[in-house]
Parts: C-alpha cells; sequence; structure tokens
C-alpha cells in the first residue's frame, strides 16, 4: 500500500510530494474533463518528480440518463479521460453510475450494467481499468444493494471505497468493506466527524471518527495491494492549511502501512 493525495495539479503540489515521501498522487473532474489537452505537462511533471498517477477520477456523469445526448456527452468524456489516463500512465479511471430518476433499482442496475460494461471494454485495451465509486454524488449505486446487482455481472468492474459515505449515511463502513473488500482496487482517506448528531466538516484522518486501524485491518485481510490516496475536504483544510492537514493524515494513516 501507498499513501497519496489529491493533487491540484500545481507543480507546487508535485514538489510538495516528492519532499515529502508522497508516491502518488491522483486528480478528478467535475462535469466536464478540462485537463485533457494538460497530459505533456502532466507527464515532465510526473517524470521529474518522481511521483505516480493513482487514478483519475469524473464524477456528475450520467451514463444511465433518458436524455439521450446528455447520457453520449457522458461517455465522450468518459473516453477523453480514459485516454489522458493512458496518456499519462495512471492505470485507474474511477466514476459513477449515474441518476435514478425515478426508476426502479433493478431497472438502473441493468442500464448500469450496459454503461459500465462499455467503459470498461474501451478501456481495456488502453490498459485502464474502470472503478465505481461509492459516492451518492449522481450515482444511484454507492452502496451493496445495488452492488450485489451490478459487480457479480461486471468481474472486470472494481470500487472505489470511502469510508465516509458509508459512515454518515448511517451504515458500516466496516462491514461494507468486509464483504466487498475483494473488489476494491482504490481507497480514499476523508475524515468524517459527527458532532451532536449532525455532521461537522471533514477533518484529516486522525483528528475524526472513522477507525482507521480496523480499516486497514480489512483491507490486509483482502490483501488489498492499491494506493489510499488522502482527500482534503473542508473549508479549514482547502485553503493556507492544505499541505499541513495532508501531513497530519500521513503521519496517521503511514503507521499502518508496512
Amino acid at each position: 500500500m501507498r499513501i497519496g493525495f489529491i493533487t491540484d495539479l500545481s507543480e507546487d503540489d508535485f514538489r510538495f510530494a516528492a519532499e515529502n515521501g508522497f508516491p502518488c498522487v491522483e486528480h478528478i473532474s467535475f462535469g466536464a474533463v478540462d485537463i485533457a489537452d494538460r497530459g505533456d505537462e502532466i507527464r515532465a511533471r510526473t517524470r521529474t518528480y518522481g511521483v505516480d498517477f493513482s487514478m483519475l477520477g469524473l464524477f456528475t456523469q450520467n451514463y444511465i440518463a433518458e436524455n439521450r445526448d446528455e447520457a453520449d456527452e457522458s461517455f465522450r468524456q468518459a473516453r477523453t479521460l480514459i485516454d489522458l489516463c493512458q496518456d499519462i500512465g495512471a492505470p485507474l479511471m474511477v466514476t459513477c453510475a449515474g441518476e435514478a430518476e425515478g426508476r426502479p433499482l433493478e431497472e438502473n442496475a441493468r442500464r448500469a450494467v450496459d454503461a459500465l460494461g462499455q467503459l470498461i471494454d474501451y478501456g481495456k485495451p488502453r490498459g485502464v481499468n474502470i472503478a465505481l465509486y461509492n459516492c451518492h454524488i449522481t450515482n444511484f449505486a454507492d452502496y451493496p444493494a445495488a452492488w450485489d446487482m451490478i459487480l457479480p455481472k461486471l468481474p472486470d468492474l472494481s470500487l472505489k471505497f470511502d469510508p465516509s459515505h458509508a459512515l454518515y449515511d448511517g451504515r458500516d463502513y466496516l462491514a461494507e468493506l468486509r464483504d466487498w473488500g475483494g473488489r476494491v482496487a482504490h481507497v480514499h482517506a476523508k475524515g468524517s466527524l459527527v458532532i451532536g448528531g449532525e455532521r461537522f466538516e471533514d477533518p484529516p484522518p486522525g483528528l475524526d471518527d472513522t477507525r482507521w486501524g480496523p480499516l486497514f485491518a480489512v483491507l490486509y485481510h483482502h490483501d488489498y495491494g492499491g494506493d489510499v490516496n488522502i482527500e482534503p475536504h473542508a473549508a479549514t483544510w482547502t485553503g493556507s492549511r492544505r499541505h499541513d492537514g495532508i501531513l497530519l493524515a500521513q503521519r496517521h494513516l503511514s503507521r499502518y502501512v508496512l
């Protein structure tokens, strides 16, 4: 396992990663792939600073939309990001399944199997794997009942797991990881904190409610060999303290990495 973080792609971030022992980073796009023309720049920085890309993510796409133009554009953006993954050597593209739009779970699962299968078929000859995120953003398939219907039909589809989403929804993130950890290809380390029964801003891992030690125990049980990337999230930790928060999280999480 390796500890990395989400980068804004700035040279400062790559320098910070190299100087502080982060071997990997990731980047996430929302809606449109606005970094498609930055392949040369990204490859130059990975070479200069010796930092790998774990993955590229694309969220808020709706591959199963009733509106054909919306669905087609979602696929176009996904193919663009897969091409960029190939270009910069990122082995994984993470995305979501799309919105439910009032349809039964079974119907959405059938549509998602077809949509995600198309992305897998596009990524495979390019050396890029596809993972389904367990986040609720434009994603009906963020919990086990949906995975039961989708993952058995797509053996090449993996999961990206972030415990905060299950925790905030009142579910048992350790049980979900226990049951589905064999399909997890990437892990987000985002802190979760509930105060007085309400969600507080997400602090760095180690300052939060997540039981990171047991979580890593479950990862080791499944022989997890992927990356665990820190996600700065709260306003307190995404401004001037962003790098400080990443370092706090690194100190806490590194104790669990062999």
